[in-house]
C-alpha cells in the first residue's frame, strides 16, 4: 500500500499541473465535429452489445462498460476568430450518438493542440489521487500498528 503513495503523489501533482496549464495558458472554444471514428455502425453495434447480442468487437479493458473512445477532426475558431482544425479524443456513451458540438480546450500558441478534457477533468484526478493518497497516511500508522500486535 505505502508502495503506491509515490505514484499516487506524481499522479496528484501532473493533475494539478495540468489544470493549472489549462486555466492560466489553454483557451476554451466550441468546436463542431467535422470527422469521427465513431460510425452510426459503430453505434448500431455498440447498442445490440448492451442487449447481450453476438457482435463482432468486444470490450476494450481500458475503457468504461458504457463508454468508448473516439476520435474526432474538430473545427472551431480561436478568440481573434481564425478558424482552425484538430484532433481531438474523448469518451462517449456507447451505442448513442455523441454530441457533434462541445468544448474544446486549445493552445494559443498552437492551435491544432487541443483536448476534449478541461481544466475539471484534472482537478477531479487531482482530487481523486490526492484522497487515496491521504487515505494511505491516515490509515498507515493504524495498520503498522495492528501489524506490530501479531
Amino acid at each position: 500500500m505505502i508502495v503506491s503513495a509515490p505514484f499516487l503523489m506524481l499522479a496528484f501533482l501532473y493533475c494539478g499541473w495540468r489544470a493549472g496549464r489549462l486555466l492560466a495558458v489553454w483557451k476554451p472554444a466550441t468546436a463542431t465535429v467535422w470527422r469521427g471514428t465513431y460510425s452510426e455502425l459503430d453505434q448500431l453495434e455498440d447498442f445490440w452489445i448492451k442487449a447481450d447480442w453476438l457482435t463482432s468487437q468486444g470490450w476494450s479493458a481500458f475503457e468504461g462498460e458504457e463508454q468508448r473512445e473516439t476520435h474526432e477532426v474538430v473545427m472551431f475558431e480561436d478568440s481573434a476568430g481564425v478558424r482552425h482544425r484538430a484532433h481531438v479524443s474523448r469518451l462517449v456513451q456507447q451505442g448513442w450518438k455523441p454530441d457533434s458540438i462541445y468544448t474544446i480546450w486549445y493552445d494559443p500558441a498552437d492551435p491544432t493542440r487541443a483536448t476534449a478534457y478541461g481544466p475539471g477533468s484534472w482537478l477531479l484526478g487531482a482530487a481523486l489521487a490526492g484522497g487515496a493518497l491521504t487515505c494511505i497516511f491516515t490509515s498507515g500508522p493504524m495498520l503498522a500498528g495492528l501489524a506490530s500486535l501479531h
